[in-house]
């Protein structure tokens, strides 16, 4: 059931982002709230659209029963006597049917002995994207806050580690899961990918939990069939064999028990971190590193890495939040177009132009003269995070 709650604007909120939050579109949410700007202030009340699960009634069915994963050693093979089956009915389905579309509510045991409902929904028409009309969007519920210490682990300096720490909170939840497109399946804070067309970012990610999370990954994601082989994802299907690569994340698309695996995994600290590891190394330092050309006064010069010119942690910030959404391409020709303008108001040229550059006025310059809504809000988040331009 649909309601209309009211969330209060904290420290570093965007419309972007408190509208995925709640699963809705910028438009909608300053169109409930008879919004004229994209400015926010913390403290700010917003009213938003909620999904309520806390009354839904229980099935007339009840669900399979589940064993006590208590009881079950950590290191348990899978794929003798059905083990991997039973495993995957720890997870609760129902599915009722609506206008258009059918409601998945997956009851999802976590490791720390909570429990959680993922509400999902199938036949994304509104999308058009939309390439499995029986694949999934969930929004997720994870967005947890891994410390500073445990983001720069990962590969990071300390101004860097800060700038991906306030990203990660600030795109998707952890758990989010999408499966109606041509990635197949999609999930993560940044939607790493499984299909091969598409880069299959998420073999990547998968890989690298096992490697340094082996004891968690086979806990959540080895006890019902799900495995990773030379940098791929392989699964067990019903009848005992293994599925691989783009075959493996179809099987996983077409059922949703398997879901509550990566939604587990999304409430795991040393799991989200190797999401943060593999954003780091497909996002992070490439965009960083970008080799940026820029028109200062007429002159044209190349800047060698991009973190050479903006060093600060809003700037660092900015540039990754750009890459992850726009894609370092994308990224590039913003920030470049944005320098070059800035450092044209100095009435400088050549090195002495970008010398006295301001990075707040790079990010302000994006911020207001940007087409795209996503960039306009990224931009304004950052300058309202209270990160230092300095």
């Amino acid at each position: 059931m649909e309601t209309i709650s009211v969330y209060t604007v904290v420290r570093g909120d965007t419309l972007f982002g408190i509208a995925r939050k709640f699963n809705m579109s910028v438009s909608d949410l300053k169109a409930l709230n008879r919004m004229n700007s994209d400015n926010l202030s913390v403290g700010q009340s917003l009213k938003v659209r909620t999904q309520t699960t806390s009354t839904i009634p229980k099935p007339v069915a009840p669900p399979d029963p589940a064993p006590d994963f208590n009881d079950i050693p950590d290191i348990q093979p899978v794929g003798n006597d059905g083990d991997y089956l039973a495993a995957r009915r720890q997870f609760g389905l129902e599915v009722r049917q609506d206008a258009g579309f059918q409601r998945y509510f997956l009851t999802v045991p976590l490791l720390n002995g909570q429990t959680i409902v993922a509400n999902m929904r199938d036949n994304l028409t509104n999308s058009r994207f939309m390439v499995y009309p029986n694949g999934i969007m969930y929004a997720g519920q994870s967005r947890m806050t891994l410390d500073t210490a445990t983001v720069q682990s990962v590969g990071l300096t300390l101004a860097q580690a800060r700038a991906l720490q306030w990203v990660s909170t600030h795109e998707g939840q952890f758990d989010a899961i999408n499966s109606y497109d041509k990635a197949i399946f999609s999930y993560g804070f940044i939607q790493f990918t499984g299909a091969s067309a598409v880069g299959a970012s998420l073999n990547k990610v998968m890989s690298s939990m096992e490697a340094n999370a082996p004891s968690q990954f086979q806990r959540i994601f080895k006890r019902v069939g799900i495995d990773t082989d030379g940098g791929v994802i392989t699964v067990l299907n019903d009848n005992g064999a293994w599925l691989r690569g783009d075959d493996a994340w179809l099987y996983i698309q077409r059922n949703p028990r398997l879901y509550g695996a990566f939604i587990q995994a999304g409430f795991e600290p040393n799991l989200v971190r190797e999401q943060l590891r593999m954003a780091n190394t497909l996002y992070v330092q490439p965009a960083l590193n970008f080799r940026l050309t820029v028109s200062a006064g007429g002159i044209q010069i190349v800047i060698p890495r991009l973190q050479d010119l903006l060093q600060s942690e809003a700037s660092l910030t900015l540039i990754v939040a750009l890459a992850i959404n726009q894609g370092n391409g994308g990224m590039s020709r913003i920030m470049a177009n944005a320098i070059t303008q800035v450092a044209d108001q100095t009435g400088q040229s050549g090195i002495p132009a970008l010398q006295q550059i301001s990075e707040r006025d790079v990010c302000e310059t994006i911020a207001f003269s940007s087409t795209d809504e996503r960039v306009r809000n990224r931009a304004n988040g950052v300058l309202q995070s209270g990160l230092s331009f300095g």
